[in-house]
């Protein structure tokens, strides 16, 4: 995990991974990597800007889970 993610506001853990992938460019999701941890409705934070995906996890993470 990197350490500038927070934890997950689903579950808590800190179990976070990036996942990459190329698709005309690189691609970069940050996803809690706990098995039991339900996926939201919305997805995981996603784009072709790693800055920019984590920023919006952790804006996830500080709105909680009434939030999401």
């Amino acid at each position: 995990m990197s350490d500038k993610l927070k934890p997950c506001p689903f579950c808590g853990k800190k179990n976070i991974i990036i996942e990459t992938w190329s698709s005309g460019g690189p691609m970069y999701m940050v996803k809690c990597n706990n098995p039991d941890c339900p996926v939201p409705a919305v997805g995981y934070p996603t784009g072709s800007n790693l800055i920019e995906v984590e920023e919006e996890w952790n804006r996830r993470a500080e709105n909680g889970k009434s939030k999401m």
